[in-house]
């Protein structure tokens, strides 16, 4: 077996929308900078075919901005994305081709001077005196051993702060009930006029599957056809037909389909893992499986039933589940649903979320998809470990209860965490200092100058 040793000023673990924002961002702040994913490439959910949520609040207003936009505006000058534009019923979507994503992400880590590490599974930790003092990965027979002054678990799962032994929670109301992932695919050959013709002459089609779920006025076919750049979420009166009649493939009651940049391509968000834990290998061996095969019988749905469907196909299938929910780090704060309902906005806030609660149910009923009136504050202490002292978390483990995880784990406002976590780390690295006394005041004022919005 090959060994290899390095040393570093800030190392980020996951490379997903927080951990590019994390490492470039200290990078550029003249820190040392590694990040270390498991894949071939750099992304994370940015490279499935989703869609950016949470740009805009409620009101049309722009809540998250700094590296979440650079990033958009980048994928624009490729022809790689669209405007982020008002959405009925997400707020805003903002559309964007996730091959052309994943050039972009290397280039900036490139410019910025991040060292990259592919390949590698977390293998074990070793923490002295409150400290991670050393960080050991495998790939390909290879054992990699990280040290550094400060790390940043960006993984989604919290994988580092696991090893580490840092409490956490999982789940909702003690339950331990998770948000089922998803098997994402991308389909080619869908005719989207004959689809919107349907549900104009259909309304009853675009009905929310439940009552506990917001919308506004105008989800409808005009808007569809007003411009590419949409999210379908829809045939409820279908998907509840064929259920009962025992013919639906999948344990939902509507289609989610996300418009791609080429005419006549989507990507799919249809598929429903029940029962499945992203912290699990088991569950996550058991998940892909049952994806991949759901595919096919989604497809044969589409076709028949689904008007502008019958003559797809599947171009392709996301290299890997897609996780909407494991493990929540403690951390020096924790946001809760009361805070988020009520817009609260504290003075020590990194970044705002202006996106729904947005929970889907792993037992009967879809989906909880609750409106938030005006974005609520992520404050700087839900990305600081309470249980390690040279420990940062960003992204969708970070610090906030079982309710806010539905609004903090879109990818904007993870990558505003992991923009806050980069400043953050860079400051404690330059000041000898730990995360918990790095001067919150410092920075707020860094991410005002690298254009973040803290404040409406």
């Amino acid at each position: 077996m090959n060994r290899y040793t390095y040393a570093y000023d800030i190392a980020v673990v996951g490379g997903g929308p927080a951990g590019l924002a994390a490492a470039i961002t200290a990078a550029r702040a003249g820190r040392r900078v590694l990040i270390v994913d498991k894949n071939g490439f750099l992304g994370g959910n940015l490279t499935l075919g989703l869609p950016l949520l949470g740009f805009l609040d409620e009101n049309g207003e722009r809540c998250i901005a700094g590296f979440a936009e650079e990033l958009a505006t980048r994928l624009r000058a490729r022809g790689a994305a669209y405007e982020h534009r008002v959405c009925p019923k997400h707020n805003s979507v903002t559309n964007i081709n996730p091959e052309e994503l994943k050039l972009v992400v290397f280039e900036m880590c490139r410019e910025a001077g991040v060292d990259v590490l592919l390949h590698l599974e977390l293998q074990g930790v070793v923490v002295e005196n409150g400290k991670i003092r050393t960080v050991t990965f495998v790939g390909k027979c290879n054992e990699v051993t990280v040290s550094a002054d400060l790390f940043i678990d960006c993984t989604g799962d919290g994988d580092l702060s696991y090893l580490a032994g840092c409490r956490y929670e999982k789940g909702r109301d003690g339950s331990g009930e998770l948000m089922p992932p998803t098997v994402m695919f991308t389909l080619e050959g869908v005719d989207d006029e004959k689809l919107f013709d349907y549900v104009a002459e259909h309304p009853d089609e675009m009905q929310p599957s439940c009552d506990i779920v917001d919308h506004r006025e105008g989800y409808d076919a005009a808007y569809f056809r007003a411009d590419p750049n949409y999210v379908f979420v829809g045939m409820t009166k279908l998907f509840k037909r064929l259920r009962a009649e025992g013919k639906c493939p999948v344990e939902r009651d509507n289609m989610i389909v996300i418009n791609g940049l080429r005419k006549g391509e989507v990507y799919v968000n249809t598929t429903r893992l029940l029962h499945v834990d992203g912290t699990d290998v088991l569950d996550l061996t058991r998940g892909e499986i049952e994806g991949h095969l759901q595919i096919r019988r989604l497809v044969e749905t589409f076709r028949e039933y689904v008007p502008g469907f019958e003559n797809c196909y599947v171009s392709s299938i996301a290299p890997f589940i897609g996780i909407r929910e494991t493990r929540r780090i403690k951390g020096i704060r924790t946001v809760t649903a009361e805070e988020a309902y009520g817009g609260v906005v504290p003075p020590d806030t990194v970044c705002l979320s202006g996106y729904k609660i947005d929970i889907h149910k792993d037992c009967e009923g879809d989906t909880l998809f609750k409106t938030i009136e005006r974005p609520f504050g992520v404050p700087y202490g839900s990305l600081v470990s309470a249980d390690l002292s040279n420990l940062f978390i960003a992204g969708r483990c970070a610090s906030v209860d079982d309710q806010v995880v539905g609004s903090t784990r879109v990818m904007p406002c993870c990558m505003a965490m992991g923009q806050a976590a980069g400043i953050g780390a860079a400051l404690a690295y330059m000041r000898g200092q730990t995360p918990a006394e790095v001067s919150v005041d410092d920075v707020r004022a860094e991410l005002l100058r690298q254009n973040a919005i803290l404040a409406q």
